[in-house]
């Protein structure tokens, strides 16, 4: 969605010379004068900011920032939130998105997230870290610029002050409503943040449970190998490989998927009305769900709004009765860590052992010619297709890539997502036939044969003879598209 048009510029401006920025703080701390704790926050407050966002400033402009961002900082308790837009002002007509509030993780580039959501250009940015000291009921006592974060004692508090130049909101409807989602988005972060070691907890604790589930008198009703997959996920998440933002367990009665009370962790500590699954989905979906299958890994059908806006890994781990019947599930929310999209395909939990199911199947030997083409196309394939895909879809088209060796043809390879939420479909095609233009007809055919309502794209271009481009189609799990043959929609 967007609030404004982006602020043109001309040529002129443009071509204006960079300044020097510390030639220009260092003159708006001149203007403090005698002000020792005015001088060391315009320092503090400005000092990371690069030239190129400077273009224009002057130091009394630089300074008078400083001292509106002390201002908002005046009166606040310790958790609560400061936070202002301004209308478009200054000879560049820039709205102002002023924030102070507790240090901690992700909060600039969850905003930043939020602001590239809205459309909106983003021109300077500054987010110092400011030691202070307040009185019991917040007043602030004692700004201390001087003194380094990493160096504050007890009763120091530190705190993020934000300040992002953007596109002008002139709407004051437009602003409130920016206002809002900011609150929404940092009111997540701060209850993922303060979540994520009981949320990491949890994670150990139901691999330590599983552990034991070989040894009860109720073992569980799947595979040994579902066991060892999901107590090493589990432990991999909880070393620092997974972003955790939400967990809660559901009970599964008749049909209908209940929230357990005060389970609930991070963006899943709110409400949660009941779901009667049986009513809401196609039988082959429900199904899915009433599988004697210990671990589900999937996408969820909303972005992070913390971290990234990517969206949500949705891992769960089922529960069973002493029939064997699933009861419920304990449901992690998250984000998978750069590792896992970094660590070898040999070494990731889960995924390590559908890459060995497949090179057993394919005969081929890891250090035979074809054997090593095969565990190239296993490297580069898509991680979260990975870590979700079943073993057969996964070595139909790891097969179908291996083959295509040396043709110049176009294959289409698609997997239903369990859950009717999208399609994945992974194209490869000859390089020197990937244009922009190319990319955009696969895309309208693709929306327009799965019934899509929405999709995304990665691409991957190597000096090889192939290149991929993989869309995620999004689909209503209410309108689900029919019987698709992948070979009819690739000759589109």
């Amino acid at each position: 969605m967007s609030l404004t048009e982006p602020e043109s510029r001309h040529d002129d401006e443009l071509d204006e010379p960079l300044p020097n920025a510390d030639r220009l703080v260092a003159q708006a701390v001149d203007l403090a004068g005698e002000d020792h704790t005015t001088a060391s926050l315009v320092s503090r407050f400005w000092r990371f900011a690069p030239d190129e966002e400077l273009v224009g400033y002057t130091p009394e402009e630089m300074l008078a920032a400083a001292a509106e961002h002390r201002e908002l900082a005046g009166d606040r308790l310790p958790g609560e939130l400061k936070l202002a837009v301004t209308e478009p002002a200054g000879a560049q007509g820039r709205s102002v998105l002023r924030i102070v509030f507790d240090d901690m993780p992700f909060l600039l580039d969850s905003v930043i997230s939020l602001l590239i959501a809205y459309g909106l250009q983003i021109y300077l940015t500054v987010h110092p870290l400011i030691v202070v000291r307040r009185e019991p009921l917040g007043t602030l006592a004692q700004l201390e610029p001087d003194v380094e974060p990493d160096d504050a004692i007890d009763g120091d508090l530190v705190e993020c002050w934000i300040r992002i130049e953007i596109d002008p909101v002139r709407r004051p409807e437009a602003r409130e409503g920016l206002l809002k989602d900011i609150k929404r988005v940092l009111t997540d972060v701060r209850d993922a943040v303060e979540d994520w070691p009981r949320m990491r907890q949890r994670a150990v604790a139901i691999a330590d449970g599983l552990s034991a589930s070989p040894h009860s008198r109720d073992p569980l009703p799947v595979p040994d190998k579902d066991v060892t997959d999901a107590i090493e996920l589990l432990k991999w998440l909880a070393d620092d490989h997974f972003t955790f933002l939400g967990y809660r367990e559901y009970r599964l009665d008749d049909g209908v998927l209940t929230a357990v009370p005060g389970t609930g962790l991070g963006i899943l500590r709110g409400a949660s009305k009941p779901r009667r699954l049986a009513a809401e989905m196609a039988p082959e979906v429900y199904e899915r769900v009433m599988e004697k299958r210990l671990l589900v890994i999937t996408k969820a059908n909303s972005r992070a709004t913390v971290h990234r806006s990517a969206y949500l890994d949705y891992i769960s781990v089922k529960m069973f009765d002493e029939a064997g019947q699933v009861t419920g599930e304990r449901r992690f929310l998250g984000l998978f860590s750069s590792s896992a999209y970094r660590t070898s395909v040999r070494e990731l939990p889960v995924v390590k052992r559908k890459v060995q199911e497949v090179m057993d199947r394919s005969g081929l030997s890891p250090r035979g010619h074809s054997g090593k083409d095969l565990l190239q196309i296993l490297e580069t394939y898509p991680r979260d297709e990975l870590f979700q895909i079943k073993i057969e879809d996964l070595y139909e088209a790891v097969i179908g890539v291996l083959r295509m060796a040396g043709r110049r043809q176009l294959r289409l390879f698609l997997r239903r997502d369990g859950y009717g939420r999208f399609i994945s479909c992974l194209i490869y095609l000859p390089r020197d036939r990937f244009t922009t233009g190319n990319r955009l007809r696969m895309q309208e055919v693709l929306l327009r044969e799965l019934n899509g309502i929405g999709v995304d794209y990665t691409t991957r271009v190597t000096e090889r003879m192939l290149a991929r481009v993989h869309f995620i189609v999004r689909t209503d799990p209410a309108a689900p598209p029919g019987r698709v043959d992948p070979n009819h929609v690739a000759e589109q």
